[in-house]
């Protein structure tokens, strides 16, 4: 909600402004605000009293407290509530990484698991077939024999029985199938290269501010990091208590997409994505697939409010007319058409560089490397190590 003063007269802005007025114009009185003295929405002090907005509610200092309070049974016990009006779904979004390096990313069609486990059955084939398999082969032959196979090359020097064939023709599966899904998923990731992994879930984000990846900023004035601390879940806990130690907060005033140009998360209801994320030029954000809670909202009342019947009927008509869904739409498009405006589109780069051919170039002279110690080899072992 915004407080602007044009000609002496008080015009009211965003969702809950319109909404606010709404109720004016409907049930005919007059405005008069109070802010927050210390910007917080409301939480409760160890003596039973309230700060923030709910604060000024229960002390009769206003009559009705307007900024998307979530119900909850702990404030019903200081002051009274409208019927819900919205439906508040706690989230958290960072900004979309950047593509992985394509220095290493030979190494990507694989998980670090699979490549282990290919290595290791790469050197049991090389023992059993050299025992088995090859005559009067030294471990070395065997083991560039398997390897060699693995790139197109032929098997020589095979002991012809059956079963032999048999082993054999099962290894040369393998090493024809592993290199396809190899090649496949590799060009894949030329043509599509991936992201660098962020955290979708509030567990894996838990353990990403652990592991010092992130850091996390909370909605100042809000009880969100009450929440974490009183959550049932482990890392919902640990996540509110790294919080809670440095500090972590953000005002809906800031710019936010400053914000997020370091590794940093913020926890954020999802229509405030709508309101001041959505569609921002040339930033891409990820929001989380679950969160951190769900809750409704509504108007405080003072527990003496006279006209909580009123309000409530004329709240009902605005929700079942759509109006506040079409002026979270309308405030977010005004927004972000503003946002578009103001910034500044970069025409994207089409042109190939060097980076893009640095993975090319690495692997040339990678094979150029691998081509000449092989050469050296052949030049300086003895010829007991060379297949007759």
């Amino acid at each position: 909600m915004t407080v602007q003063i044009v000609n002496n007269r008080t015009v009211l802005g965003g969702v809950d402004g319109k909404m606010l007025e709404c109720l004016s114009d409907k049930l005919n009185f007059k405005i008069e605000f109070f802010l927050s003295p210390n910007g917080q929405f409301g939480s409760r002090h160890s003596n039973g009293t309230w700060n923030g907005i709910i604060g000024l509610v229960q002390s009769g200092k206003v009559d009705m407290g307007v900024q998307s309070l979530s119900i909850s049974e702990e404030r019903f016990e200081a002051i009274d509530f409208s019927i819900p009006y919205y439906v508040l779904q706690k989230a958290f979004v960072t900004k979309e990484p950047g593509e992985m390096p394509k220095i290493t990313a030979f190494t990507y069609p694989f998980s670090r698991n699979v490549w282990i486990l290919y290595v290791l059955m790469i050197l049991a084939t090389a023992i059993l077939f050299q025992r088995i398999i090859f005559r009067n082969s030294t471990l070395l032959v065997s083991f560039l024999s398997v390897l060699g196979s693995i790139a197109s090359q032929p098997i020589c020097n095979v002991r012809d029985t059956p079963w032999r064939r048999v082993l054999l023709g099962f290894w040369l599966t393998i090493a024809v199938a592993m290199p396809f899904f190899y090649k496949t998923s590799f060009l894949s990731f030329l043509t599509m290269p991936e992201k660098e992994p962020v955290p979708r879930t509030f567990e894996q984000l838990s353990r990403a501010i652990l592991s010092g990846k992130y850091k996390c900023l909370t909605l100042k004035g809000a009880i969100d990091r009450q929440l974490l601390l009183k959550s049932e879940n482990e890392y919902m806990v640990k996540l509110g208590e790294i919080i809670e130690k440095h500090d972590w907060e953000y005002s809906l005033s800031e710019k936010l997409p400053n914000l997020l140009d370091d590794p940093t998360v913020l926890i954020i209801p999802r229509v405030g994505l709508k309101l001041y994320l959505a569609s921002l030029p040339n930033v891409a954000l990820k929001e989380s697939e679950d969160d951190l809670g769900i809750w409704h909202t509504g108007i405080a009342l003072n527990k003496e409010f006279c006209c909580k019947e009123r309000v409530n009927d004329v709240l009902y008509g605005i929700i079942s007319g759509g109006l506040y869904e079409k002026w979270i739409k309308d405030c977010a498009f005004v927004d972000n058409l503003r946002k578009k405006l103001d910034g500044k589109y970069e025409e994207p780069e089409m042109q190939l560089t060097l980076t893009d051919l640095k993975l090319a170039f690495f692997t040339l002279f990678c094979g150029y490397a691998l081509a000449l110690l092989v050469f050296l080899a052949e030049l300086l072992l003895p010829k007991r190590f060379v297949p007759q």
